[in-house]
């Protein structure tokens, strides 16, 4: 394998020269840059990516650390990082924790092991998390998730907003006795948008019932063991089905078609992040689009921007605004049902 000192044989330089030429520490004339840039293609030659790093203090590396990759929520956020990772010579190393906590702990000591320059951390909820992310002493972003009382850099959605809009809509087409399938009320997200059903039902003078509010987790099992517990338990049906994600939603369809009820025809249901599987699902799925690869995007330009200054910039949160898609599951007026 060639050496930085076969280049410079080769090239007829100083070693300091071809050093230059590498790592683009200093000027080079172009006519001695091209001697070199040949002789690197002609040898083959691929420079130490250890030794490079320990000499710029730098391996142009991120950690992105997702709770659950089987998500369809993931992937275009993952995407729109990536893409912004290539564009700037950086490299990435994905991390699943499959929502284990002990698999964080685990993964930030590989990313410390790795010298990476920062980190993504997508749905971190918890103090506990934050706390271990923190003693680490790396750079970091959170994504769509943060602890209570979170005040630095992060990238999400307006999640009170986005059930707003899902309500909103449904109240437009006319239902009024409306259930919400939530998640964990730990979660930052399942609360807001919670909060986000309850007021919108209150501003349009509906009634809320308590026996129609469910909470559980972002998952299609949960959606579909709290429909069968609804089916069970509650003597009156809701005209319509607010779901906390999509995912959740999907839950919701198959216990629902399972028990001869037809979707949008007898009951109404709408998801929130509009996940890449939702308009190609059994019953093309309203839902409320979170912009998710832009999330994806942004956060990894934050952290650039943060790697790339001497001192610590002033944090940011930046906050993105859902918009409405309508599909079959609810995207017609109830009048146009054939009953």
């Amino acid at each position: 394998m060639a050496t930085m000192k076969d280049i410079s044989k080769k090239a007829n330089v100083s070693l300091s020269t071809v050093s230059a030429v590498i790592n683009q520490s200093a000027y080079v004339s172009p006519e001695l840059t091209k001697r070199v840039q040949d002789a690197i293609a002609e040898l083959n030659y691929r420079p130490n990516a250890v030794a490079r790093s320990l000499k710029k203090k730098s391996t142009n590396t991120i950690g992105v650390i997702v709770t659950d990759i089987l998500n369809p929520f993931y992937p275009p956020m993952i995407k729109g990082i990536e893409d912004v990772a290539f564009d700037h010579n950086f490299n990435v190393i994905l991390c699943n924790t499959s929502n284990e906590h002990r698999r964080i702990s685990t993964y930030l000591e590989l990313m410390l092991e790795k010298q990476i320059d920062g980190l993504l951390l997508a749905n971190i909820a918890t103090t506990e998390d934050l706390k271990e992310i923190e003693k680490t002493g790396l750079k970091y972003v959170l994504i769509n998730r943060k602890p209570p009382f979170y005040d630095k850099n992060f990238v999400g959605i307006n999640n009170i907003l986005s059930t707003e809009l899902a309500v909103n809509h449904l109240v437009g087409q006319g239902y009024k006795r409306i259930a919400f399938f939530g998640g964990n009320l730990k979660i930052n997200t399942a609360r807001e948008r919670r909060s986000g059903f309850i007021s919108c039902m209150n501003q349009n003078g509906l009634e809320v019932d308590p026996t129609l509010i469910f909470e559980g987790e972002y998952t299609l099992e949960s959606g579909y063991t709290n429909v069968k517990k609804m089916l069970k338990e509650v003597d009156a049906l809701p005209d319509a089905i607010c779901a906390v994600s999509d995912v959740v939603a999907f839950g919701v369809i198959k216990g629902l078609r399972e028990a001869g009820i037809r979707v949008p025809e007898d009951i109404a249901v709408i998801g929130n992040d509009n996940s890449a599987f939702s308009e190609n699902f059994l019953v093309p799925l309203s839902s409320v689009d979170h912009s998710t690869y832009e999330m994806g995007k942004l956060s990894m330009e934050l952290l650039l921007q943060i790697i790339k200054e001497k001192h610590e910039i002033t944090p940011r949160q930046i906050i993105l605004t859902p918009s409405l898609v309508v599909r079959e599951s609810c995207g017609y007026e109830k009048k146009h049902w054939v009953q």
